[in-house]
């Protein structure tokens, strides 16, 4: 947990260095450049104020706010998973860096083209040419660069002209 002032040096410090690359990144957060925070989201706890007590996250809120129809056990396991590793109880350690299996069903299976593959997994409405948008609002990707994110619109939108027939 950092305190918002570093933040806002590093926004201020990315406006001030790429406003010479991109004079209107002086305006944008950050100069316009993605930024991914990340942290153990167990150790943030709700700030009440004037209050002394001291509070314990004990149930996983996010499990309580899923949408109907998935599988509530698979994602509990997941999440028991992913608690196990970042407890570092899981996995063998190397060095400083730990290793750990990811098993087999939560991996996708490896094609030739990778993009595809990640885009029919987590839209798979696409391919029948459904269109929900709660669907579509609880589902994201995260990609690395730019690049990617290019390919995967052009992906996207090459599939939607497809099933369409609009151009």
């Amino acid at each position: 947990m950092m305190h918002k002032h570093y933040f806002e040096a590093l926004d201020k410090t990315m406006r001030d260095l790429f406003r010479f690359v991109n004079p209107s990144s002086a305006t944008n957060t950050f100069g316009g450049k993605i930024v991914v925070l990340g942290g153990d989201f167990r150790q943030i706890l709700p700030v009440i104020p004037k209050c002394t007590r001291v509070l314990r996250l004990t149930k996983n809120l996010r499990l309580n706010n899923m949408e109907p129809g998935l599988e509530m056990q698979q994602v509990e396991e997941f999440t028991n998973w992913i608690d196990l590793i970042d407890d570092g109880t899981f996995g063998c350690s190397n060095d400083d860096c730990a290793e750990v299996d990811i098993p087999q069903e939560m991996l996708l299976p490896s094609t030739s083209d990778p993009i595809s593959t990640i885009m029919e997994s987590t839209f798979m409405m696409f391919k029948n040419g459904d269109c929900d948008n709660n669907f579509l609002e609880s589902r994201a990707i995260l990609a690395p660069t730019l690049h990617v994110v290019n390919s995967i619109n052009d992906y996207m939108s090459n599939m939607h002209i497809v099933e369409t027939g609009y151009t």
